[in-house]
């Protein structure tokens, strides 16, 4: 499987195969305040491997965004952004103003095509870091336990 050129079908079969934490991960999610989360993934059917990222800054806004990205290239395979920057879609110019969710997208220059969080229930736009932490890590299939 090419990482660098994935279809559409090895998107959504990287997305929903089983990932588990290399390391015990220590996820302690503050209720307030700046938080940066860098943990390692991967799952053993393929042999991929991730780096699965939370941030959230010091601003009073709920703004915070989640990515799995692949360490061998650094591209998201998916990405959630909550009160970002409106995001346009370089294979078709169209725009995504507000919450959004970015997913692999190889017909696209950069790898990446944002979707707007709508179109994905799991996902809600007033949910706090740590709601939507647990939430990512069922739609990308990450698994606490080893």
């Amino acid at each position: 499987m090419d990482i660098n050129n994935l279809s559409n079908s090895e998107v959504v079969k990287l997305i929903l195969q089983t990932k588990h934490f290399l390391d015990n991960p220590s996820i302690s999610i503050p209720i307030f305040g700046k938080y940066r989360c860098d943990e390692t993934v991967q799952d053993n059917v393929n042999g991929i491997e991730y780096k699965l990222h939370a941030y959230r800054g010091n601003n009073i806004k709920n703004k915070y965004s989640i990515h799995i990205r692949f360490t061998d290239n650094n591209i998201h395979l998916v990405r959630l952004c909550i009160n970002g920057l409106p995001h346009i879609n370089k294979s078709d110019k169209s725009k995504v103003t507000g919450n959004h969710l970015h997913i692999y997208d190889s017909n696209s220059p950069d790898h990446n095509y944002a979707y707007d969080l709508k179109k994905y229930g799991n996902f809600i736009s007033t949910d706090d870091l740590e709601e939507s932490f647990e939430k990512f890590l069922k739609f990308v299939k990450i698994s606490k336990n080893n």
